[in-house]
């Protein structure tokens, strides 16, 4: 029993690590944007985030303005 609960933590200890990972990266990100945010034009913007560009570009060939 002791031995399970050992690779039950050693696997939760990875995945923390996987996500604190994960984290940093997405925080680093998001400074990132923050100081290019100012000066970013949309193409910029839609090059990083090509799903919300093809949202919108549907949007607009749909005639659908959010409202």
């Amino acid at each position: 029993m002791p031995e399970l609960q050992l690779v039950e933590l050693k696997e939760a200890e990875k995945n923390s690590l996987k996500e604190f990972e994960r984290l940093e990266k997405e925080i680093v990100e998001t400074q990132e944007l923050k100081r290019k945010i100012s000066t970013m034009t949309t193409d910029e913007y839609f090059e990083k985030h090509p799903e919300l560009k093809k949202k919108f570009d549907d949007e607009i060939r749909n005639d659908y303005w959010g409202y």
